[in-house]
């Protein structure tokens, strides 16, 4: 069968922008302060201050700009940025990636792999967003269960373009910052690829089934990280995903984290003083970032 998308680019932004939002997942209310208003941490040691930590969202709408002016300076007091993947390296790579990791081998389809019930709530749902399903038929159930959901975001106005970390990845690249990035867009791709077919398909029928509040939902959590309320993330998203898909929570949010310590141990450590910007869910909680550089003797302040 022959696979062709009806606007490459469009889509592997959407996927990207999507694969990145993962991390927005999983904010916990143990860590928000008493004043605090953004999603920015200042990380000392030995009463230096050794870097800043931005809890990002990766879709935003425009008019989120001007961020307030804690973050730039925060940008200005940085001698590097450090950032999940090299947003450059993920769209010159990413199409092909997602043709290797994102499609099904052989014959396969989602109509023939899918239960009836899921492909008719899936086939609706393309339906109601002006999406070719013909034309996703080879994609794995992971893939379509992104692009559902950032349809309905772009359709609300939200894009790629105007996310945090692509905000500050673009002045970096114009003030001449050196950039860093904790891991390849094949590693990123690679965490969902992973699930079963099973799984995979679980947590489409469930993306699908919450379909409704998709937009509504994001609303909330733009607004909440606008307004720094961590306890308000929390409990819009962590709690449920927790419950729902443990084995996804580990894979996106714990093993990650783990696997990016040492290499933020290591720039904290240095002379050049970075700025981390990394999904939200990657940096509070007894999981996250946060708590992890506290371990490490770090003092970590909410500003």
């Amino acid at each position: 069968m022959h696979f062709s998308l009806s606007n490459p680019r469009r889509l592997l932004s959407v996927l990207l922008a999507v694969l990145l939002g993962a991390g927005l997942l999983g904010v916990p209310t143990s860590t928000a302060q008493d004043g605090s208003n953004h999603m920015l941490w200042t990380v000392s040691k030995d009463g230096r201050t050794v870097g800043h930590l931005v809890g990002s969202v990766h879709f935003m709408k425009p008019d989120v700009y001007p961020l307030p002016s804690a973050y730039e300076k925060a940008f200005q007091a940085s001698d590097v940025l450090v950032v999940e993947t090299n947003l450059d390296s993920a769209r010159a790579k990413g199409q092909g990636l997602i043709r290797q990791l994102g499609m099904y081998a052989g014959s396969k389809t989602l109509k023939g792999e899918l239960a009836d019930s899921t492909y008719t709530m899936l086939r609706a749902r393309a339906d109601s967003l002006g999406l070719k399903l013909a034309r996703m038929q080879r994609m794995e159930p992971w893939v379509m269960s992104m692009v559902v959901p950032a349809t309905q975001m772009k359709n609300a106005g939200y894009s790629g373009k105007s996310g945090i970390d692509r905000h500050f990845f673009t002045k970096a690249k114009k003030a001449g910052k050196k950039r860093v990035a904790l891991e390849t867009p094949a590693e990123q791709f690679k965490f969902f690829d992973q699930f079963s077919p099973d799984r995979q398909e679980a947590y489409l029928h469930y993306s699908l089934q919450k379909a409704d509040r998709t937009v509504q939902m994001i609303d909330d959590m733009a607004a909440a990280w606008q307004q720094g309320d961590a306890d308000e993330l929390e409990t819009l998203v962590q709690d449920e995903m927790q419950t729902n898909f443990p084995n996804l929570y580990q894979a996106l949010i714990v093993e990650r984290n783990q696997n990016w310590m040492p290499r933020i141990t290591d720039l904290l450590a240095g002379e050049q003083r970075p700025m981390i910007v990394v999904g939200a869910g990657h940096v509070v909680g007894e999981d996250g970032l946060v708590a992890m550089l506290r371990e490490k003797g770090c003092t970590v302040q909410q500003q």
